[in-house]
Order: structure tokens, then C-alpha cells, then sequence
């Protein structure tokens, strides 16, 4: 039997669109089993039933029938697709849920196809409504953060090109009328048309290229981060610091470091195990979060030791700052089971200084200051300054 070229190509955009949703579905079990590649995984299983059943249009006992259930899978296909992009960039003005916008097309297609029947308007619905999906889908990807990853982009172009291919086919298959013999036989004839197969695969690739960005992104997350606390970790510190000091350097504003570490940790972990002292270190991170700004940078670089550098602050501000932290720590007992354990910590602080060719060397001075207030009793704030001291009642002083 010989196949026609419309056939070949129906063939082939069933077997990609099967191969893609095992790729998603792959990537659904692998990379976290994140809802989105699952709706992608069944959206292309979704568009292979769709392929297939209109290279079997001859074996339907009518052409109502298979019509319908093609119309069915397509706007499935695009209910599905959609619904993952929402679910992806957690889409504030759409809901999750698009079923009832699928099945309000679907109810169009029924409509036209066999109440009053219009084949040309029948035929226009579904790329139509494929045409509005794939713009919203650019735009809730673009809008999605403020710095588009170029992966997004290339994805929202090849959407929004791809758009631009369904709406002329949407307007040519309404232009050919109502007799379904004529639609039937141009549906697959004209340009427009013919592109679909190449937009097709080429916006699932990019899709999957942007999933691989994703990964690539929440890998690097990972490397950076503290997994327990979510803080950042001592790899992810050094990366910000120097970014840092590069801006207090170019911009000529103080920085300053608080180093700090929990007292007594080990007989937390001795007393309550090593689960609660998890707990605390949890605890204590939130603590030096709040009412932090977005500049601030927080870091877990071991233990029970952390570290905060305060761009544009400086050693009195951090100073101050390290003191209300240790008496709302001392003051904010962490709760376990039926107990309160109080936890307290040290605190060292430091600012830079035109000798400082790092910010390391402002750790290392903000460390000295954390040593020394562990030495002096713990649960204190002091200070490494050539500029500041205390005074007698507590406050700072310039010397």
C-alpha cells in the first residue's frame, strides 16, 4: 500500500510526539518528579493518540467520529501542555486547572461539526485555540523571573513563532466553507499547515532544552547551598563575598561581618541528639534572617559557625545588629516536645579597612572578635576595630 506524503508526516509527528513523552516521562522519574514534566508526558501521549487517529480516518465508521476524537486528543494535548506551563512558572492569572476552557472548545468543535455543522469552522477551532495557548505560554515563561534564562527565551520564541504558523492555518481551514469533502481534502494542503510538523518538534525541544536549564540551575542551587538550613554554604559565601567586596571597593562603602557560632552546641547534640541539634541550627538560621535585606548575605560555613556580611553598614550599625541578635536568641527558647531549651550564641564583628585586600580578611578579624567573646563567657558580642571600642557602659566609642 502506498502512503501519501500527508500520511508520512502524520506518521512521523505520532512516533516524535511518543519518543517526546517518553523523554518527559523520563525526566518526571528522574529530576525531582516535578507535576509539569508529568502533564508534558501525557500532553504527547495525548498528541500521538491525536496523530493516530487520523492516519486510521478510514477505519472510523464516519467522519463525525473521527473528527470528534481527533478534536479530543488535540485539545487535550494543548489542555495538558498549558496546565504545565502553568504549574512550571506558578501562573497567578490562569488557573492550574484548564479543563473547563478545553472542554468550552471541545463543545465549539461539537457545535459546528454536528449540530450545525461548518467544517471550515470546525477544522479553524483547534489551531486557534493551539495559537492563544502557545502566546500565553511565552508570556507566563518570560514573565516568569526578572532575568530570563536564554533557554526560556528560545522557548518563547519558538512558541510564539509557532503561533504565528497556527493562526494563517486556522484562517485558511475557516476559508475553505462548510463542505467537510473540501475541508477534508485541503486541510493538510496548504503551507501554513505543513509548517506545523517542523514548529511541532522544534518547541518540544526547546521545552526539553529548558528543562535541562532548570536542572542545571537547581544543580547549582545545590552546590551553594547548606541543605539543612538552606543558607548559604561556604562555596556560595565565597562567591557573594568577593562580589561584595568588589562593590564596597567600587562604590567606597563600608562592609561589615558578623561571625558568629552557638554556645555549648555539642551538649546539645550529647543531651537532646543529633535530630534536635539539627533543630537548633535550623532555629538559629532563621533567626539571623529576620528583617535581613536582600543584600545581606547569611552562610552556613560549618557546624554550628555562621557568618553575615552587611554591605553598606558600618561597624557600629553591625555592631548593633549583633547585639539584638544575641539577646533575641537568648530571649527565643527553641521548642522540644514538652521543653523549652534556651540556646545562646557568640558574636565577633569586623568592617573593612583600606588594608583588607578581601573580604577574607575581614572574616579572619570578625573570627579573632568571635574567639575572644567565647573566651570572655560566651553569649557576648566583641568587636576587631582600629576605630571603634567600647566604653565602660557598653556603647561604642571612636578612638
Amino acid at each position: 500500500m502506498t502512503m501519501s506524503p500527508v500520511t508520512y508526516m502524520q506518521a512521523t509527528l505520532g512516533t516524535t510526539s511518543l519518543i517526546i513523552a517518553i523523554i518527559f516521562y523520563l525526566a518526571w522519574k528522574t529530576l525531582g518528579e516535578k507535576p509539569w514534566s508529568l502533564n508534558w508526558s501525557i500532553a504527547f501521549v495525548a498528541s500521538t493518540l491525536y496523530w493516530s487517529v487520523h492516519m486510521a480516518a478510514d477505519l472510523f465508521p464516519s467522519h463525525v467520529v473521527y473528527w470528534l476524537l481527533a478534536n479530543a486528543f488535540g485539545l487535550a494535548t494543548i489542555a495538558l501542555a498549558m496546565r504545565g506551563h502553568c504549574q512550571r512558572t506558578n501562573c497567578q492569572y490562569l488557573p492550574h486547572n484548564l479543563w473547563p476552557y478545553a472542554i468550552f472548545a471541545y463543545a465549539a468543535v461539537l457545535w459546528t461539526t454536528v449540530v450545525h455543522p461548518h467544517a471550515g469552522l470546525s477544522a479553524a477551532i483547534l489551531p486557534f485555540c493551539a495559537a492563544l495557548t502557545l502566546l500565553a505560554s511565552a508570556v507566563m515563561i518570560i514573565r516568569h523571573r526578572a532575568h530570563t534564562r536564554v533557554a526560556e527565551w528560545a522557548s518563547a520564541t519558538t512558541m510564539i513563532i509557532f503561533a504565528l504558523v497556527q493562526l494563517p492555518a486556522a484562517f485558511y481551514v475557516y476559508g475553505l466553507g462548510p463542505d467537510p469533502d473540501v475541508v477534508m481534502g485541503q486541510l493538510f494542503g496548504h503551507p501554513s499547515v505543513l509548517l506545523i510538523a517542523a514548529g511541532f518538534i522544534g518547541m518540544a525541544m526547546f521545552v526539553i532544552f529548558m528543562l535541562s536549564s532548570d536542572l542545571y540551575e537547581d544543580m547549582k542551587e545545590i552546590a551553594v547551598r547548606d541543605q539543612l538550613t538552606g543558607l548559604l554554604n561556604r562555596r556560595g559565601f565565597g562567591e557573594q563575598a568577593a562580589v561584595a567586596y568588589a562593590t564596597a571597593r567600587r562604590t567606597v562603602q563600608p562592609v561589615s561581618v558578623i561571625a558568629s557560632d552557638i554556645d555549648h552546641f555539642k551538649s546539645v547534640n550529647d543531651e537532646f541528639g543529633h535530630n534536635i541539634g539539627d533543630k537548633a541550627l535550623v532555629h538559629f538560621a532563621r533567626l539571623l534572617l529576620a528583617d535581613r535585606r536582600v543584600e545581606d548575605i547569611v552562610a552556613r560555613i560549618g557546624g554550628e559557625e555562621f557568618l553575615l556580611v552587611l554591605p553598606g553598614t558600618d561597624i557600629i550599625e553591625a555592631t548593633a545588629i549583633a547585639d539584638e541578635l544575641c539577646v533575641r536568641l537568648a530571649e527565643s527558647p527553641m521548642a522540644v516536645d514538652d521543653r523549652h531549651v534556651l540556646m545562646t550564641a557568640s558574636f565577633g564583628v569586623a568592617s573593612i579597612s583600606d588594608k583588607d585586600a578581601r573580604l577574607a580578611d575581614v572574616v579572619i578579624k570578625a573570627d579573632r572578635a568571635l574567639y575572644r567573646s567565647k573566651r570572655a563567657g560566651r553569649n557576648r558580642v566583641d568587636l576587631e576595630s582600629s576605630h571603634v571600642m567600647r566604653a565602660m557602659d557598653g556603647t561604642l566609642e571612636s578612638v
